[in-house]
């Protein structure tokens, strides 16, 4: 069984007001990457790529990480990438997942040996932008995108909320919520490239917001 743990729940601009490209968007999957082999000390690096006509590039969200887990190393019910992972599997209406042992299975508890194989094969929108008047109908999934300040790199780059919903009024409305509370508790804060960031505790804000962390 799905292991889904105690809680199931750029370039600089020179105008004003929010780009396209940036806010809510209903998009397209159109395809999934495995990076984990560039990354042996983490337990996963799976990069999902979203389309809309609102931007020519892809919105790029990471699924990384590492799992926090029990003394009998099973997964941790409060895993942040575990988490994640259940909010992706959400989105795809997929009863699938990790077990408590990190293991990718599906939705009959079958063991899934290439897991970008099966999510392209199962869930992307591969013939995306090819045929006219059919990429709404490919637009199954709601995210949030913004601006967020790197600070070894010094600029912000665009980024996609770990929490993807499905694109229909009852989960945009949950994602809409979520995003509130997370910029209230300043998990998220939208960096515009307009003001010198402020940098706590390793952590980079703009000048006029406190001191933030990453949620997830």
């Amino acid at each position: 069984m799905a292991f889904r743990g105690t809680n199931t729940e750029n370039k600089e601009t020179s105008f004003s007001g929010t780009p396209k490209w940036l806010g809510f968007q209903e998009v397209a999957l159109t395809d999934v990457v495995d990076k984990s082999d560039d990354y042996p000390n983490m337990d996963m690096f799976l990069e999902f790529y979203f389309r809309n006509g609102n931007s020519q590039y892809p919105y790029k969200y990471a699924l990384l990480g590492t799992f926090e887990r029990e003394s009998n190393n099973d997964i941790s019910g409060d895993s942040g990438l575990l988490k994640k992972i259940v909010y992706l599997c959400d989105a795809l209406d997929w009863k699938g997942g990790v077990n408590k042992e990190g293991n990718w299975i599906d939705e009959n508890d079958k063991d899934i040996k290439n897991i970008t194989s099966y999510l392209n094969l199962h869930f992307t929108a591969n013939n995306y932008g090819t045929v006219k008047n059919d990429d709404e109908d490919d637009h199954k999934y709601y995210i949030f995108t913004w601006n967020k300040y790197n600070e070894k790199a010094g600029k912000s780059y665009p980024t996609v909320c770990s929490k993807i919903s499905k694109n229909t009024p009852a989960d945009k409305a949950d994602l809409e919520s979520y995003v509130d509370w997370m910029k209230v508790n300043k998990y998220i804060v939208e960096h515009d490239n307009t003001e010198k960031p402020v940098v706590s505790n390793g952590v980079a804000s703009t000048a006029s917001s406190s001191a933030t962390f990453d949620k997830f």
